[in-house]
């Protein structure tokens, strides 16, 4: 049986994807039209599974929460020691929450997040990123959350079956057998993929039982030379 406690944290919980800083830390990515994208030529880096991931984040008036998702598979293209295309695909079936111990609040939560009110995993169970374009930054460019970004990456980003152009800061290292890239935590607006839950730019009579729609998104990606 649950206490009243568990009761009050879950009906909490079922509210939203997460709870809030009312300020975090971040980059708004650019959202638009979808970018055109290149015949690309290069020699393949195939990503490595295990040392690859995207954090996540959300946020309300009251908390946060946060946790990690894996990639099913991706690959980037190099040319004369630069990054010039690439793709990864998100399995939203690997999507963990990680701030909350209880296994129980932990499952509810995981379940919601799996379903239709957010990323309806079993209609769209993986989202795909394509790289379009990648921009240099000044060397003196400052840092990020931490991190010195080398590069805006342009690309397109597909979910619940909608696809949208980003753009964002990254830090790309590369030679001769490996690709690394980390990005500060940027945001994405959610509800320009349909996710629409909580949201008060959707639904009007929230009050303060809402989500931010901005959503924190934060890669560490790693490839090999095939």
């Amino acid at each position: 049986m649950m206490t009243k406690t568990k009761i009050v944290a879950l009906a909490m919980l079922t509210l939203s994807v997460t709870a809030c800083m009312q300020t975090p830390k971040g980059e708004k990515a650019l959202t638009g039209d979808i970018y055109s994208v290149d015949e690309i030529k290069g020699n393949e880096f195939m990503a490595d599974l295990e040392n690859s991931s995207i954090e996540w984040l959300g946020t309300k008036p009251t908390g946060t929460h946060w946790g990690k998702v894996k990639l099913n598979d991706g690959v980037v293209y190099v040319s004369k020691n630069k990054v010039v295309g690439g793709k990864m695909t998100i399995d939203f079936n690997t999507i963990a929450v990680l701030d909350i111990e209880d296994p129980d609040l932990n499952g509810r939560l995981l379940g919601h997040l799996k379903s239709a009110d957010f990323f309806n995993v079993d209609s769209f169970p993986s989202a795909t990123f394509q790289i379009a374009a990648l921009e240099e930054l000044d060397k003196n460019a400052q840092p990020i959350d931490g991190i010195f970004p080398t590069h805006t990456v342009k690309g397109n980003l597909t979910m619940r079956g909608i696809t949208k152009g980003i753009s964002f800061p990254a830090r790309l290292e590369v030679d001769d057998s490996k690709v690394k890239v980390l990005t500060p935590q940027f945001f994405i607006n959610r509800t320009q993929w349909n996710v629409n839950y909580g949201s008060k730019s959707i639904f009007a009579n929230l009050k303060d039982n809402f989500i931010n729609d901005e959503m924190g998104i934060k890669i560490s990606f790693q490839a090999e030379k095939k």
